[in-house]
């Protein structure tokens, strides 16, 4: 692979991996006038979070299997088209309900975006090489997060929040050009039985036994579950009760985005040279001490803005240093395999991150503490992963 298709596979999987972020991100700032429009708690916005990565959480357990049996671009075009037509129809929800199960199609529809990044790369490089480029994918990643909720908030100033909806149609519908005009096939061949029930329950429960692929999917599991936790209260808390603006919320999350982006960078400089379990060591080490930083302020009252997005921006540099060199670690022992194992890893990991989004919300009182102690969960628990195991293994 030459300079200039390395570059396009890193703009191409970095877009289809903002599927995600565009859905959630630009949604966050609109959260309170949904809620006022259809007559319900902010709490319960935040809810549909967590019903929308259930969704995700689907998606992902299913398009690795179609993608080893069908191939990586049919799948993430047909994925793209799912994702533009609920953008659309989500203008149209008139209550929590409908909004609820069109989120929840869209959220099938937005896996086919990170789960076919990572098995594109996984087709194309090996372990440490495998994590250095996720990890320049998720640097450049890290721009549509940091951008999407000034996108909201200029949205919000001129237009109703079903205005959000239509760009992620848009923002599908500019991926879907691409995809179709510059990515080319990486899956060496397809496996026709990759959709076959007993395939699939042998498949996934060979996987699934796998030490090494438990151990590493349960540190990116936790890791990324933190970030859940705060996508599903920091809109109320920030914007309903600390009386934040739109766009003020929209630079305190960029500075969020930019601890993950620097994490990723850093991952992606020093992962060849170091090694994986010695850039997870150091990222849990980052979200030990800045989780309970945060979880401490929580519990003494310390309720600022500046209390709550500067200990997590730093805790998602480590984040991001974790995730990236255990998704590579998880993959590892199947190369054959690599649709399926993304696939369950991110099962996984959503169907965690929509359990503590729910759980965040539905705990909701209008302090930081129940987004604090998922945040704190999330950085203590690959801590003791990487000491107990990881440090350990061979």
């Amino acid at each position: 692979m030459n300079r200039t298709q390395y570059i396009l596979i890193v703009i191409l999987i970095a877009g289809m991996s903002s599927l995600n972020p565009v859905a959630i991100d630009t949604f966050l700032p609109a959260m309170p006038e949904i809620a006022k429009a259809m007559a319900v708690d902010p709490g319960t916005i935040g809810i549909t979070i967590g019903i929308f990565t259930l969704g995700t959480a689907l998606g992902q357990i299913s398009i690795g299997p179609l993608s080893d049996r069908f191939g990586r671009k049919p799948v993430m075009c047909w994925g793209l088209v799912l994702f533009i037509v609920t953008g659309l129809l989500s203008t149209y929800a008139g209550n929590v309900e409908t909004l609820s199960a069109i989120r929840f199609i869209q959220g099938i529809s937005a896996a086919s975006g990170r789960i076919l990044g990572v098995a594109i790369v996984r087709d194309i490089y090996k372990e440490e090489r495998a994590a250095k480029l996720l990890s320049n994918i998720w640097t450049v990643g890290s721009i549509m997060p940091m951008l999407n909720p000034f996108v909201g908030s200029v949205l919000l100033l001129h237009f109703q929040w079903s205005s959000v909806f239509i760009y992620m149609a848009v923002f599908g519908g500019l991926m879907l050009v691409l995809a179709l005009l510059f990515f080319n096939e990486t899956l060496p061949q397809k496996n026709h039985s990759a959709l076959r029930p007993s395939h699939l329950l042998m498949n996934f429960s060979q996987i699934g036994a796998n030490r090494t692929f438990i151990m590493y999917t349960a540190s990116v599991t936790f890791a990324s579950s933190a970030l859940y936790g705060f996508l599903a209260g920091a809109s109320d808390v920030l914007i309903t009760q600390l009386q934040q603006s739109p766009t003020t919320f929209a630079y305190e999350f960029a500075l969020v985005m930019l601890g993950g982006m620097t994490g990723s960078f850093i991952s992606g400089r020093l992962s060849v040279k170091l090694g994986i379990k010695r850039m997870i060591s150091i990222g849990v080490s980052i979200t030990t001490i800045f989780g309970l930083i945060l979880l401490g302020l929580a519990l003494n009252g310390v309720f600022t803005a500046t209390a709550i997005i500067l200990p997590f921006a730093l805790f998602r540099i480590g984040d991001a240093m974790i995730s990236a060199q255990s998704m590579a670690g998880a993959l590892s022992p199947f190369p054959d395999r690599a649709g399926a194992a993304s696939s369950l890893l991110g099962f996984t990991r959503q169907m965690v991150g929509a359990t503590v989004a729910i759980l965040v919300g539905y705990f909701a009182d209008g302090t930081a503490l129940p987004m604090a102690v998922a945040i704190f969960c999330g950085g203590i628990v690959p801590a003791g992963i990487y000491i107990f195991y990881l440090r350990k293994s061979s």
